[in-house]
């Protein structure tokens, strides 16, 4: 199954998009026959269970399908609305069509809950939401007396501040005091604290593994084409040592992220998922550092392609947390257990997210 889902994701991506359609998106024109054939394949219900009407695949299967998604630099939400349907599905909620989204609340999103006669309500804003402009419903934690609860708005009508990332991907603000009756559901204790920032971290990974490997084959590339003192570039030991350097950091990205998913939904999810962002996120600069070195003047140029995969890198390695924010974390969970420093790499049981984290951490 996994053979074949990667086998068809790439073969749909590397016919789709092209870097024509990725400028048509930066320019604000949504990828939508791109979407309609994703959704006919059953893409975005994939990790849901089969009685719910999804594919029931485990995260490990869909994994070579996210990183695909970061390879050729799709512009929708596919990887957030596998994620944000997988959560519905673990909390009971019903899985609503089309495109969603999720919010990153851990840095601390403002919003609060209330009971009224007509329903639950939310107050405050949504930040940088994931394709927000595109998502019909978004999905965000938030605590009902002291219980973690996911979230399901519907955000069709309600006010919004549309915003990009450096990569220009739709980051987009959402104001809540006029939205209609929220359904909400607690999270399961096997989610953890919080479980919208572990996966997207996870997607995360995945994503900036496929555009590092994709930064490996332009580079090499180029540097085999590009002809400098009589020969390709790709001859000269300094070149050939950046590249060697790109190839690795590369490598352990997609370690990383592979070991991450296979851990996924187990005890040791979170400090699988802590590690791989930690190391993908230190490794994309140095990815796109060395891609653009070796490709010299013209990769910072609109024109060509390369801006496609490092604009994501740089955006994607500080979402969902930034290096030092999951090292942070490693670290406190590593002096806080009580257990030899061995022992907790080699076993992963340690809480990347205590209950009660510390109010000074920031996101």
């Amino acid at each position: 199954m996994r053979d074949i889902l990667e086998h068809s994701i790439q073969r749909l991506l590397a016919d789709h998009v092209t870097p024509a359609l990725l400028r048509e998106s930066e320019k604000g024109t949504p990828a939508t026959a791109l979407w309609q054939l994703i959704e006919e394949l059953g893409l975005p219900h994939a990790l849901v269970r089969e009685s719910a009407g999804g594919s029931g695949l485990a995260w490990s299967d869909v994994y070579p399908l996210v990183m695909a998604c970061g390879q050729h630099g799709l512009p929708l939400p596919l990887p957030e609305t596998m994620l944000t349907a997988w959560l519905l599905d673990q909390t009971g909620l019903a899985v609503p069509s089309g495109a969603l989204s999720i919010v990153d609340s851990t840095g601390g999103a403002g919003v609060q809950a209330t009971h009224t006669p007509q329903g639950w309500r939310l107050d405050g804003v949504l930040p940088l939401v994931p394709w927000g402009r595109y998502a019909r419903h978004v999905v965000l934690e938030v605590r009902v007396d002291g219980i973690l609860h996911l979230a399901l708005v519907d955000t069709a009508g309600l006010p919004r501040r549309d915003d990009l990332n450096l990569a220009r991907e739709p980051r987009d603000s959402i104001d809540l005091q006029a939205a209609p009756a929220v359904a909400l559901a607690p999270v399961p204790r096997a989610l953890g604290e919080s479980p919208i920032r572990l996966y997207g971290a996870m997607l995360r990974c995945a994503q900036m593994a496929g555009a590092m490997e994709r930064l490996v084959q332009q580079s090499i590339q180029y540097a085999g084409d590009r002809s400098q003192f009589g020969k390709a570039i790709g001859k000269f030991q300094a070149i050939q040592q950046q590249l060697a350097v790109l190839g690795c950091e590369s490598a352990a990205t997609a370690a990383g992220a592979a070991f991450a998913f296979d851990q996924a939904g187990q005890a040791t999810a979170s400090f699988a998922i802590a590690a791989a962002k930690a190391r993908s996120s230190e490794a994309a600069g140095k990815a796109a550092s060395i891609a653009h070195a070796v490709h010299g003047a013209i990769g910072f140029t609109y024109e060509h392609s390369l801006h496609f995969m490092t604009r994501r890198l740089w955006s994607w390695r500080s979402e969902f947390g930034h290096h030092g924010w999951w090292s942070r974390r490693i670290g406190a969970a590593i002096c806080t257990s009580g257990q030899p420093f061995w022992r907790c790499v080699t076993d992963g049981h340690i809480d990347i997210f205590p209950s009660t984290p510390s109010p000074a951490e920031t996101p």
